[in-house]
Formats: C-alpha cells, structure tokens, sequence
C-alpha cells in the first residue's frame, strides 16, 4: 500500500482539536490507538514559549499490523489480510533465534557526568523558591551515549531488571525510546479517571536490611514527605477541575513502591469525569505529571525552560494507547533511553523543595538513572 501525507494548518484551531478527530475517525476501524506527547506539548497547549526539539509534540498513529504476546500463543490482526498471513506464517515456520550473548554489550555510562552543572542547576532552583516563584520544580539532567542503541535488545535486558507500571519501546519516523515507566500520567476506563503521583526516592540496591533502612528512612523524611503530600494535594486540584463534585478519593495514600533499582512514595487519586468532560480534557490537566513538572504546574513548566538548557523531547512526556472511546492510558516517560538521527541519551530528574540539598537530588538522579544505565544495549557491529 502506497503513503501519503496531507498538511494543514491549525491556525484558528488546536492540535487536540485535530487529535480528538483522528481518534473518532480511526476507533471506527476497531484498532487501537498508539502515540507520543513530547514535554513540550504541555507548553504549547498553555500557550507558553518554550525550547523547539526535534520530536514531535504529539504523535498518533495506528498499526497496520497488531501483535498481542501472551503466556502461551501470539494473536495477528491487521488491515490487510495477505500481509497478516504472511506474518503468521513466518512466526509459526521460523522459531525465535535470538542470541543472547549480545545482551552483554551493554553501554558504559557515566551516571555522575557533570555533577556540578546539576548542583547549579538545583542551587538556581532553591533561588527562585525561597523568591515564592513557585513550590517545586523538577530539573533533570541528560547523559549522552556514544554509540547506536539495540533498543529491541534494551528492552529485553531492562523488563528483567525492572518492575515498572508499564513497559514501552516506539521506533515512529526514526524517533525511538524504550523505558519502564514508574507511574501513569493518568487513565480514563468508562469515566473514571486515576491519576498515580510518586514523589519521594530511595535506592533499592544493597542488602535485604540495607532496603529496609532505606525505606523507612524514606517514609520518615520529612521533606519527601512534604513533597509527596504537596504533590497529591495538587493531583486532588486537578482532579476537581475535571470530576463530578464530591467523587474526588485517595485511593492509596503514600505507600513504598519498588520500581527496579528504586522504591518511591506512591498514593492513586481517582474521580468521575464530569458529562462536559472528555479524556483528551483530562490529559492537557494532569499533563505533564506534577512529579516531572512541578507546583504551580504553570510556573514549573516555565522554569524548566530557564533551568534546562537542552529540549527535554519526549523525556517526562508520555506515551499513550486508546482502545475505545471510553479507555485512555498515558504513561510517564522516565526511566528511558532515547535516540534519534543526531544523538542518544538517557535523562532523570528530581523533585526540588525548599527543603531540598543539592548533593541529595544529584544522588536522587544517579539512583533514577540506575534502573536504565545499565541495560543499555549497543547495536551489534560487523
């Protein structure tokens, strides 16, 4: 089947204004939906400036062709019948034959590149918070991979390493990233919208006891406790604007979760979407997650543009699947690797407070970065 590409402008219209259209048009076929939303679509959408990337700010598409893996058989569906054939025919003739021993060629990265440019970067922060610019704010920072990312070998090596919420890898018009996602942006299945805030970060490394001590020291600090709460009270904020009066609930509140090489401070707010509301409503409130952005949303947005001097991309972004009208997933993108035509990379951050140490969020960054720096796999070379 031949490709072609149709432009048009969105002057006097939005870009969620022809997303909504896509997704009405394309449910109708009965597939689902996959896409992107870089950290810069929530900019645009609040009609901020900001830093342009090379990404897309949004990105949907349908697959021709839709595997689904289960414990014990793989299902095929597609548009076009030969191709679907085709391909089940090569799955069940050609038994997987993949070679392990390349998953040793992993990356070596240097979490702790640059640490002062970090500790600046935190330092310019904690300034403008003690100025009441705003409450918190989560700065990152990127460390580039010299070579070419196998990401189908990444993302094999990092799902045994990890326990996300959710687990991708996207390869859309050359734009590519595998992660193990620690929490959902939000989701909407028949009205009811769930938001997930984690806020608060230890190592989960070391011995039984060594992980112990550190999860109770994390559920007893008082400013990843202060963060934390801050950060569920402003989910609570959103959720009002888009629920129907009174059904806003803390479904868990502050509990430890283990995400690969670290354990965070989770709670689940959840609430009924209101009859004027839809979920593509739901997304441009609760996107970018407070824990990526910071409080008020608005402000942090804009500070991260001052902070950062690299376009964040699809880094504390999200990446989104619609079954239905009634089922929308986005998924935060951290615990990444990206990698496009110019360059590879993986990216962290972490919540800054007016409580907050320097040296503590450098390190916060380095245990984030340890749950993908180490699975990284280089592409095979002749």
């Amino acid at each position: 089947m031949g490709s072609k590409q149709i432009s048009r402008s969105i002057a006097g219209s939005s870009i969620s204004a022809l997303a909504r259209e896509f997704v009405d048009e394309n449910l109708k076929t009965g597939g689902k939906i996959f896409g992107q939303a870089g950290f810069n679509y929530a900019a645009h959408i609040r009609r901020q400036e900001f830093k342009p990337g090379q990404w897309p700010l949004l990105s949907l598409l349908v697959p021709s062709i839709d595997l689904t893996f289960r414990r014990d058989e793989i299902t095929i569906a597609g548009f076009d019948d030969d191709r679907v054939r085709e391909l089940h025919d090569f799955i069940h003739n050609h038994p997987a034959n993949f070679d392990r021993a390349h998953l040793k060629t992993t990356a070596r990265i240097d979490t702790q590149e640059n640490p002062e440019e970090y500790i600046s970067r935190v330092e310019k922060a904690l300034l403008e918070i003690n100025r009441g610019n705003y409450v918190k704010v989560i700065p990152s920072r990127a460390v580039n991979i010299q070579d070419k990312v196998d990401m189908p070998a990444t993302l094999l090596l990092g799902r045994r390493a990890n326990n996300p919420a959710r687990t991708f890898s996207l390869n859309h018009a050359g734009f590519q990233a595998t992660g193990f996602s620690p929490e959902l942006v939000m989701s909407v299945q028949e009205r009811k919208v769930i938001t997930e805030p984690l806020a608060g970060t230890r190592s989960c490394n070391g011995s039984e006891a060594e992980v112990e001590r550190l999860r109770r020291e994390l559920l007893n600090d008082p400013k990843e406790i202060v963060e934390h709460v801050i950060s569920v009270k402003e989910a609570i904020e959103e959720l009002e604007r888009l629920c129907v009066p009174h059904s806003v609930t803390i479904d868990d509140f502050m509990s430890v979760r283990i995400r690969g090489s670290v354990q965070h401070l989770g709670s689940r707010v959840a609430g009924i979407l209101s009859p004027d509301k839809d979920m593509w409503d739901a997304f441009e409130i609760l996107f970018p997650s407070i824990t990526a952005s910071g409080i008020p949303k608005h402000t942090a947005i804009q500070a991260i543009q001052r902070l950062e001097h690299q376009t964040r991309e699809l880094y504390s972004g999200a990446v989104i699947m619609i079954e239905d009208p009634e089922c929308f997933e986005a998924t935060l993108v951290l615990r990444s690797v990206f990698q496009d035509a110019t360059r590879q990379w993986i990216q962290a951050g972490a919540g800054v407070i007016s409580q907050s140490n320097p040296q503590r969020e450098l390190r916060e960054t380095c245990e984030k970065l340890a749950s993908i720096a180490p699975f990284v796999v280089m592409e095979s070379r002749p």
